[in-house]
C-alpha cells in the first residue's frame, strides 16, 4: 500500500473514531448523512488506487475530524498506524470497504451508518471492539 494510501485509510479511522466519540457522548445520536458520506467517497478513492487523489482526500477528510471535533466538543483523533492492523482489525476493514464501494452505500441506513462509524474507531490501535463490530457485519 502507498503512503498516500496510508495516510488516507489512517484519515477515515480517525474520522470514525471521532465520531463514535460523539455518539458516545450523547447516547442515540448518529450524525446526518454527510460524514458517512465523506468516508463512502473516502473509501471509494483509497479503493480506485490514484495515489495523487488519495493524498488530497486525506488532508480533506482530516479538515472533516476536525470539524467534527469543533462542532460536537469531543477529541479530534490522529491519523492512525493502519499497518498495525490485529488479524480482526483487517477483516473489519475489509467488510467497511466492501459496504462503502457496495451499491448499498448509496442509501445507508442509521443501523448500517452507526456500524460504519464505530467500526472504523475499531480499527485505532488498543481497541477491542473489532471482533464485535466484525460478527454485527
Amino acid at each position: 500500500m502507498s503512503d498516500s494510501k496510508k495516510q488516507l485509510a489512517g484519515a477515515v479511522v480517525a474520522l470514525g473514531a471521532t465520531i463514535t466519540e460523539a455518539m458516545d457522548a450523547v447516547p442515540g445520536f448518529v450524525p446526518c448523512g454527510t460524514p458517512a458520506q465523506v468516508i463512502v467517497d473516502a473509501i471509494r478513492t483509497y479503493a480506485d488506487g490514484d495515489d495523487a487523489a488519495a493524498a488530497g482526500t486525506a488532508q480533506d477528510v482530516l479538515g472533516f475530524v476536525q470539524h467534527v471535533s469543533e462542532h460536537r466538543g469531543v477529541t479530534a483523533h490522529q491519523a492512525a498506524d493502519v499497518d498495525a492492523l490485529s488479524a480482526d482489525q483487517s477483516q473489519l476493514a475489509q467488510k467497511v470497504v466492501e459496504l462503502a464501494t457496495s451499491a448499498e452505500a448509496a442509501s445507508l441506513d442509521p443501523a448500517r451508518t452507526e456500524w460504519m462509524y464505530r467500526s472504523l474507531g475499531a480499527l485505532e490501535a488498543g481497541s477491542a471492539k473489532a471482533a464485535d463490530l466484525l460478527a454485527q457485519a
